[in-house]
Order: structure tokens, then sequence, then C-alpha cells
């Protein structure tokens, strides 16, 4: 984005909005695992503002603790965690989740997730990792394209078809890995297929060597979340997950919206459900 294309955008807000607040979150949102620390210049280009605009802005992160400062260099403090923390926390499926994706981790020995679409990412809001994996690549609050990831695939598919198209239209549809779908027909065409199975695979698109299955979770009359399984590829066929995975992945998300109603209504359903879930 440039900076004249930054300004029209920030200047675009509507008159009782804040600018600040925007740029300041920008600014936070700016870092990631290919950029940890920045210099005033690099975080005024990543989000499309002059130097001076980003100066103010970190110079009040730094004062609020949000952001460090080492020479040249800028990165986030531990105080930005208690954005994610606090998000977390007031969503009361995370409380309720957690717990039941580490039941079905150690039942299975597969790595679990459940996760959000939000733009044009996904976002993992619950994980549980398998005790043998080797290296882990999802951890709460990882942000992955949707269209690369199983449980990206059931979110997408689930969208009304106007939703869909304008996704389509204002998401990068990157090339993570040489296996990833980078092409809106062929897009079109995948979530196809998972409307028509119930049930999206993401086999070495996010990363080689791991392929993963995921089935949507109904908290409502829409599909707000999906509940994936991943593993190694040399550890299980891609037939064996859809036969053997599934099912279970589907037992498990029923666990998971029965739990979340009977939460709503103020039952003890929900211990009971997560109980015999670990019983199986």
């Amino acid at each position: 984005m440039s900076t004249r294309q930054a300004s029209t955008r920030y200047a675009g807000l509507e008159q009782d909005l804040l600018q600040s607040l925007a740029k300041g979150l920008a600014v936070i949102e700016a870092f990631g695992p290919d950029t940890p620390r920045m210099t005033l210049s690099e975080v005024a280009r990543r989000i499309g503002v002059t130097p001076g605009s980003a100066q103010r802005v970190l110079k009040t992160l730094l004062h609020l603790g949000y952001v460090g400062q080492e020479k040249q260099f800028y990165s986030l403090r531990p105080r930005a965690l208690m954005l994610g923390y606090a998000y977390l926390s007031s969503q009361p499926f995370t409380a309720v989740v957690q717990p039941m994706l580490t039941a079905l981790t150690e039942r299975t020995g597969k790595s679990c997730s459940l996760a959000l679409l939000d733009g044009a990412d996904v976002v993992y809001v619950g994980r549980a990792t398998a005790k043998h994996l080797r290296r882990d690549y999802v951890w709460i609050g990882t942000r992955i394209p949707a269209h690369t990831t199983s449980v990206g695939k059931v979110l997408l598919a689930a969208l009304p078809p106007a939703e869909l198209e304008a996704w389509i239209a204002h998401s990068p549809l990157t090339r993570v890995t040489p296996h990833a779908v980078a092409d809106a027909a062929a897009l079109r065409a995948e979530l196809d297929r998972v409307r028509a199975q119930g049930f999206g695979v993401n086999d070495q698109e996010t990363i080689m060597g791991i392929r993963s299955i995921a089935v949507p979770v109904p908290f409502g009359p829409r599909v707000e979340a999906a509940l994936g399984m991943s593993t190694e590829v040399s550890a299980m066929e891609r037939g064996a997950m859809e036969s053997e995975l599934v099912p279970v992945l589907r037992e498990a998300a029923s666990a998971i919206a029965a739990t979340m109603a009977a939460r709503e209504r103020g039952e003890s359903l929900g211990v009971s459900v997560w109980q015999g879930m670990r019983a199986v």
C-alpha cells in the first residue's frame, strides 16, 4: 500500500471514527513472524503513512508499553498480548472448547484446532498439539490465508454466494506452497467439493509435509467456526484421514455445538457432553 493510498484510506473514515486509533492498531498488526522488528521508515511504508505520522503513533505505543525500541528498531512488547487475551477471554467458547480439543488430541494422537474466518485469513482460537509433532506451525492467534487451510475452506464454503464472491474479489489468493490453490475458478471448484462432501482438506497447501482435514461447527444458523485435525503426511494417507477422522471430527463438532448451546441456556449439559467425549 502506498502512502497516498493509505492517506486516502484513513481520510475516508467516517467523521466520528478516530484516524489515530486506526493507525495505532494498524501499526500493531504490522508486526508479525516476517516483521518482528522494524525501523520507523519500514513501519511507515508497511501501513502506508508518512514517517511523521508513524513516529507519533510509535511514540504513543511506546508510552503505553505496547511497543519497545532498541536503537532504530521497534518491536512489540508483551503488553500487546493483552489485546488478544481480551478477545479470547471475552468469548465463552474458548474456555469450553480448549479442554475438549485437548481430550480429542489425547484420544486420536492428532493435533486439533478451532478457527474463525477474519478477512482474508483464518484465526486459530483453540489449539491442542500432538505430542509427537516435531515442529508446530499453529498456535492460538496464528493467522493463515484461509484458502490454503482445511478450516478456511470449510468456512468459505459456508458463506452465502454474494459474500463468497466479495471475499474472492478482495482477498489475494497467494500460493504458500506449490500445492495451494491460487486461482479463483479452481477455488470455487474446490469449495463446491467441500460443500458436497461436508469437509475440507488441506493437502500440504499451508506447509509441506502436513495434511489436515476439517468440518464445520454450527454455533447458530450460520457456520461461524471450523474444527480441524492435522498430522504429518508420512503418518496417514489422505484416504484414511477422510474415512477415519471425518466421523470423529463430526462427532466432536456436534459435541462442541451442543456444549455451547447448553452453556447459553445455563444448563449443565456441556459438562456431560465433554465427559462423554473423553470416555469414547
